[in-house]
């Protein structure tokens, strides 16, 4: 791929540009419909940035890194028809994009935050492309980027993007709640941080099933009866009932 155009200016267009141009990619332009954020992001790069598709300048890959609810509506936007069109979506396939183009995706997965740095080569890519050579040339692209790169298709990488709902988003909404309860109790969240350091390191060298510990995990009845009866919200009562059943369940015969 000798030159790529950036469709988008959030979190995840934001690392894309910086990861490409870190690798020597070709990153030509920023197109967004709003034009302080193509600028912010353009400038910050030196790139050209627009949000004129009549500006649009003509690429061998375009990049649509843009919410899923805003990849059909900006794959319109591309006028060229003998070009590579890629979103960066783990939930769609390649028929969300809507032209005459040959189509892709080039999914990076990780949470990206502008904020946060992060080592470009640890995240995972997942490739997909309607023919062999577009596929062949978005692996040697990704490869360029990542240590770990993958050919799969988009029911594989739904299933990819949905473990990823349960072991970020899920648990971040988990740390959300955590530090609620630590306030009711006139705690700071860094109370939890060293608890929840070592939970993820115990997973870079145990499997789940193995570094699993807690009172649902011993099958302790009173101590999850105890925690019920002090939750005031019905909501959190639910939630924290049903993910100790689940436990339970899960090493019943263990």
């Amino acid at each position: 791929m000798r030159s790529v155009v950036i469709i988008g200016a959030g979190n995840v267009a934001f690392h894309l540009t910086r990861a490409l141009i870190q690798n020597t990619v070709n990153v030509r332009q920023i197109f967004n419909r709003t034009l302080f954020k193509a600028q912010e992001l353009g400038e910050a790069n030196n790139i050209k940035y627009t949000d004129k598709i009549s500006e649009l300048e003509k690429a061998d890959l375009y990049i649509i890194a843009a919410s899923d609810s805003a990849v059909e509506e900006l794959s319109h936007y591309i006028p060229f028809d003998d070009t590579l069109v890629v979103h960066t979506s783990g939930s769609l396939s390649t028929s969300a994009l809507k032209g005459d183009y040959r189509k892709g995706v080039f999914y990076p997965f990780q949470t990206f935050t502008k904020r946060k740095n992060l080592r470009y080569e640890e995240v995972p890519f997942f490739v997909e492309a309607e023919n062999k050579d577009d596929e062949e040339a978005l692996f040697k692209l990704a490869d360029k980027i990542s240590n770990e790169v993958h050919r799969v298709d988009s029911a594989k990488r739904l299933k990819v993007h949905l473990s990823g709902i349960w072991a970020s988003n899920f648990v971040n909404h988990m740390y959300q709640i955590a530090q609620d309860i630590c306030k009711e109790a006139d705690l700071p969240f860094d109370v939890l941080r060293p608890l929840i350091e070592e939970t993820a390191l115990k997973v870079q060298d145990l499997e789940p099933f193995e570094a699993q510990t807690g009172p649902a995990r011993r099958g302790d009845e009173i101590i999850i009866n105890k925690h019920l009866e002090i939750l005031e919200d019905s909501r959190l009562q639910q939630l924290y009932r049903l993910l100790s059943d689940s436990i339970v369940r899960t090493y019943r015969n263990d």
